[in-house]
């Protein structure tokens, strides 16, 4: 099936068209209000984060490159593909692929297959519009077949064309607070497809014990015998490279989950959470949460895996010599390998905290430790780590004895049990060699389940040791999210004007806040009032709760008591995102940082990125009049050169002047400057606030007296 106009959503339509993709990849709708669009002008970014909140789902822009289309059309669903007609925005819903098939809903909720050749050329034909008039002239003397011409005028569009942007698409994810049902998606489907192909090899590997045991206890292996063990043998390979291939796929789909549920839970973090934690038992639990995306997936899977050989087994044993004797030998052993793997998980949960906290006394000594050099006598540089240290050692070799005791108690103790249980069966005259056949199948399949158990237990204990240290996090990721409940039309509108009673930008009344784990409040009934275009100077000691005050004005931390209203409406009425798109801070210096990114990237990390053209020579113009234009000149690679701790490094001046050059970039409404000129000489600091003056509508600037 080809392309036509009918599966184009017009741009007013556009908030149904996300409506009926979350219903239909099953993440849910919470119904949002119908909102009006200028059927001309592309939604803003935060239009659409603003109705994805409503919708209870996320939408990431993707800006594909040319050559990359054909891997997004393929593996981006659900999403909206954005193409142009007669110089509108127009939509494509893109529910998932078939082969070389795309399956797009159409807005007359109709689903239609349309090759993904098609779609590309349609998402590409604005870009092609200049080069293909240039490659057609060039291939118009060519004497060759239409499909040779086709493909070669493609080849050339590529090499000229690979590496420019396309316009905006949105991929649609569920939102990290969905049930657990939605997020795992086709997880749960793929782990049933494991379970019964691990039960089909183990059957297949028993049958092979069977008839190599019974061909050996008969003394003579017929051509039959060894015939059909070859291919019990041959018959398992295609199987075990099935469950090794799903295995993968569910390590990695479970494991992206898990990172993708972490790094939300941090994001809700407070900034008075990250900042008692310190930075050594971060960097600590980042290790943690390594070990359990690594551990739990594979030793999770394996151990399971493993418990049903064990079920396999005792089905297998009670054929067998050894009846329900070996049966329940098996069932007391399982409940000691239990015993065993819970004793080495209490040692092994003691051991995660003791290096968790070697780890951060390490990190904040090595972060200290020049200023040790320089303030401690010699003999006192180390006085704290020897018992530390000692107390480590000790707690490991705890846990060394029980990951031993596990290791190689359990296989070989079953080995020794299984051959006694069968000594009853000799002494009756009960064994005959089809039966001693079935039970040594079925206790070397148990043996070789009880030597994974050993293995992968001591990973399941690692895992949720570390588990422990980061289930804070995931807690964190159930925290509600602020939904803005201002109407949408506000996320599209430009930033110029007040709308507050009395035309105030913020207003604060009775305002109160304290720091956790302190008794006296920092802010008591504080009260201001801000209107567009005021410029604020606001000095104070250090300690004196401005540095809270900003935190507060850019919705970092909320009030304990009191109102604060920005353009007279609450916190909750913009979101959290809604907020900090209206009022930004440039932090102190200490809280402030340079990614070792492109300085373009770091000057536009409040904005899109990948950026586009008028992004970056804004950046650019800004950055020339802090006076940065010289630095920039001495780049080799200018705006994209990369900085920080791996590119060019920045003087300290230099930063700060990019933190002010970021912040005035994000184009908010209130624009504060946290001690910013402390460290920019009296000419500098000239230059740089008459920039603030020309760019910030309004500003507050807070220093010292």
């Amino acid at each position: 099936m080809t392309f036509d106009a009918s599966h184009l959503w017009p741009l007013d339509r556009l908030p149904e068209a996300l409506e009926q993709l979350a219903v239909r990849a099953g993440y849910g709708a919470r119904g949002a209000a119908p909102s009006a669009l200028d059927p001309t002008v592309e939604p803003s970014r935060a239009w659409m984060n603003a109705f994805a909140a409503r919708l209870g789902v996320e939408l990431e822009p993707v800006v594909p490159l040319y050559r990359e289309l054909p891997l997004v059309i393929r593996s981006a669903a659900p999403a909206v593909l954005q193409v142009r007609r007669d110089k509108r925005p127009c939509y494509l819903v893109l529910l998932g692929s078939r082969g070389s098939k795309a399956r797009l809903l159409r807005p007359d909720a109709t689903v239609a297959l349309v090759s993904a050749t098609a779609i590309a050329r349609l998402l590409r034909e604005e870009k092609q519009a200049r080069a293909a008039a240039e490659v057609d002239q060039l291939l118009s003397g060519l004497r060759t077949s239409e499909r040779d011409r086709g493909r070669v005028r493609e080849k050339m569009l590529l090499q000229r064309l690979g590496e420019q942007q396309l316009r905006t698409s949105w991929m649609m994810r569920p939102a990290p607070s969905a049930s657990a049902a939605t997020l795992l998606g086709e997880a749960p489907k793929l782990l049933v497809r494991i379970l019964i192909n691990h039960a089909l090899l183990s059957l297949l590997l028993a049958g092979s014990f069977w008839m190599l045991g019974r061909a050996a206890l008969q003394a003579h292996l017929e051509m039959g015998w060894f015939a059909g063990w070859i291919a019990l043998i041959a018959a398992s390979i295609p199987l075990r490279l099935l469950e090794v291939w799903w295995q993968g796929l569910f390590s990695l789909q479970v494991g992206g989950l898990l990172k993708q549920q972490l790094l939300a839970g941090i994001l809700k973090l407070t900034p008075d959470e990250i900042r008692l934690e310190g930075a050594g038992r971060h960097f600590g639990r980042v290790m943690e949460s390594e070990v359990v995306e690594q551990l739990a997936l594979g030793g999770g899977l394996l151990a399971v895996l493993s418990l049903l050989d064990l079920g396999i087994a005792g089905v297998i044993l009670a054929k067998g010599a050894g009846g329900w004797l070996q049966v329940t030998s098996l069932i007391i052993w399982t409940v000691v390998a239990v015993f065993l793997a819970g004793r080495h998980y209490v040692a092994q949960r003691r051991w995660s905290v003791a290096r968790i906290q070697v780890t951060n006394e390490l990190l904040e000594r090595m972060i200290g430790h020049r200023t040790r050099l320089a303030q401690l006598p010699r003999e006192e540089w180390h006085a704290d780590e020897d018992p530390k240290l000692s107390e480590y050692h000790e707690t490991s070799r705890v846990m060394d004895t029980r990951t031993t005791q596990l290791a190689a108690f359990l296989p070989g103790g079953w080995l020794v049990i299984a051959l006694l249980t069968l000594v009853p069966a000799f002494a009756e005259g009960r064994a005959v060699a089809s039966t001693l056949a079935i039970s040594l199948g079925g206790a070397l399949l148990a043996l070789r389940a009880f030597d994974e158990i050993a293995v992968f237990f001591q990973q399941l204990s690692l895992a949720a040791a570390s588990f422990e240290q980061i289930r804070h996090l995931l807690r964190a990721v159930a925290r509600p999210d602020q939904v803005p409940a201002i109407p949408l039309e506000m996320e599209t509108e430009k930033l110029t004007s007040a709308v507050g009673p009395g035309g105030f930008l913020i207003e604060a009344r009775g305002m109160s806040f304290r720091h956790q784990a302190r008794s006296r409040p920092v802010l008591d009934n504080c009260a201001l009032e801000i209107s567009r275009g005021d410029r604020i100077l606001l000095e104070g000691p250090s300690g004196g709760g401005k540095s809270t005050l900003v935190s507060l004005l850019t919705g970092l931390r909320i009030p304990d008591a009191g109102v604060l209203l920005l353009r007279g409406l609450d916190h909750s009425s913009f979101g959290l995102a809604g907020w900090r798109r209206r009022v930004t801070a440039a932090p102190q210096f200490h809280e402030n940082h340079v990614l070792s990114q492109s300085l373009a990237f770091n000057l536009l990390l409040g904005r899109e990125w990948p950026a586009s053209t008028a992004s970056v020579e804004e950046a650019a113009s800004i950055c020339r009049e802090l006076g940065l234009g010289d630095l920039i000149s001495r780049m080799p690679g200018g705006i994209s050169q990369a900085i920080g701790e791996t590119g060019w490094q920045l003087s300290h001046g230099e930063k700060s002047r990019l933190f002010i050059a970021r912040t005035l970039l994000q184009g908010a409404e209130l624009v504060i400057l946290d001690e910013s000129f402390a460290s920019l000489d009296p000419e500098t600091m000239g230059v740089a606030v008459r920039c603030v003056l020309n760019h910030a509508p309004s500003v507050i600037v807070v220093c010292h007296p």
